[in-house]
């Protein structure tokens, strides 16, 4: 069995719902912190709150 990290969009839209969109990035990140530091780059965003927010949320001032 094998298993992956992957981190999954936090914001909760009060007229769409979650968004869960989902992203683990190139190689196998060993750790959640791993896979942050790999998608950063790509435009997902760590909230001080610890929310993970994808690229296209986070554009449309949905923090």
């Amino acid at each position: 069995m094998s298993h992956y990290v992957s981190l999954v969009c936090d914001v909760q839209d009060t007229d769409a719902g979650p968004c869960m969109t989902e992203d683990c990035g190139p190689g196998f990140p060993q750790s959640a912190t791993a896979a942050r530091r790999i998608l950063q780059p790509q435009g997902w965003h760590r909230t001080r709150d610890g929310r993970d927010i994808c690229p296209d949320c986070w554009d449309a001032g949905k923090r």
